[in-house]
Formats: structure tokens, sequence, C-alpha cells
């Protein structure tokens, strides 16, 4: 069985809380910590990110309001999900938002939009804006980890004992032990245990 809650590390203060403790940490945190002039000339908005049937896996992001949705789905990609270049897209209900706004155009506190990475094995994350600041992005850099989970503790379904590490479409989760005994057919059939929602999905390593 996955963990329905973990715990994670302010990029701030290095304080740790669960996913909606760092919501309420970050609200503070991010006003009390020493600003600068360039801080105050770039409003950007608190997110957060959480996987909709997966809720040991989040992120708390940092994004200037500058940046556009399609800056977005790139940082989720190459964070969490891209494995073989599938579709995605943001969403409200049934109302898809174009990748070319602006956060600023499209965002205000207490909103909540919702993202879908592969039309096939969906992967579908809930993004909610917890709030607007002044913050610290660059062009370069628009989109900032605030907080991101821990890896969750799964435990092998063979053994019921010992951490996986690898995924078997047909035998589940297997720590390293089982996985050498599987008989499942070839090696390569196996997928690694990341820290990801998208774990175990598709041919995704988390690479």
């Amino acid at each position: 069985m996955r963990p329905k809650t973990t715990r994670g590390t302010c990029a701030h203060c290095g304080k740790e809380f669960t996913k909606a403790g760092m919501g309420k940490h970050l609200a503070k945190c991010l006003i009390d910590r020493p600003q600068t002039v360039q801080d105050k000339n770039k409003p950007c908005f608190h997110l957060q990110v959480g996987a909709k049937n997966a809720s040991a896996y989040w992120l708390h992001l940092q994004a200037s309001a500058d940046a556009t949705l399609e800056d977005l789905d790139d940082f989720l990609r190459q964070i969490w999900v891209e494995c073989c270049g599938h579709l995605s897209l943001f969403h409200i209900a049934d109302h898809e938002i174009d990748m070319s706004r602006k956060l600023g155009s499209c965002l205000q506190k207490g909103m909540e939009i919702e993202y879908d990475y592969d039309m096939g094995a969906t992967t579908s994350l809930r993004i909610t804006v917890l709030g607007g600041y002044p913050g610290l992005v660059t062009k370069k850099k628009p989109i900032e980890i605030l907080a991101r989970n821990q890896p969750p503790v799964i435990i092998c379904d063979e053994c019921g004992e010992n951490p996986a590490a690898l995924i078997c479409p047909e035998c589940g989760m297997l720590c390293t032990s089982c996985a050498a005994e599987h008989d499942c057919g070839d090696e390569e059939y196996l997928l690694p245990v990341v820290n990801s929602p998208r774990t175990g999905v598709c041919a995704y390593t988390g690479e």
C-alpha cells in the first residue's frame, strides 16, 4: 500500500512539514524572508501542485507572473511526468486553457486548475493558487521549487517487508531481492520506483 501522507523541507528555512502544513508555513515564511528591491519588482504566485489520485506526491512552487503555462508545462514534464513526449493540457472543468497565456493573466489567489499529461495512461494533477507575493525569480528560471515531498516508502507487494525499488506490471511493487527472483521475463520489463505520481506508468523512469 502506498502512503497517503508525506513530509517535505522548506527551501528557505529548512523546516519540515506535511503538504498542508507546508502551505501554511510558506504563507508566512515567504513574507518574512528578507527582500531586495529586485524581489519587490517581480510579482510571483505560490502554487501547490498535487497528484489527484496519489496524495503522497506534491510540490510547492513559486512562479513568476510573467511565466506562461507552457513554462509550467515544461517544468512539470521535467520534474514529474515526461516519458514519451505525450500531449498535455491545462483546463478548468472542460475548458482548456491556452498554454501561451501568462500566469498573471489567468491565475488568481484561491483558484484551481487541472493538468493532464498523456491522454491514454493519464497522470492528472491539481494546481491550487495559494497566494501572490514578490519573489526572486529570473527569466532563465521563472519557476522554482519551494518544497517537494520526500520519497514515500512503498513496501514490496511480494514479501511485505522491504522497501520497493522496482515495479513489475504483473507482480506489482518489488524490493530488489524479490525482483531478482521474479519470473515475468526480461528485467528491462521492470520500472524503477521514483518520486513521482507517474511512477510505474507507461515507460516513466524519472530521468
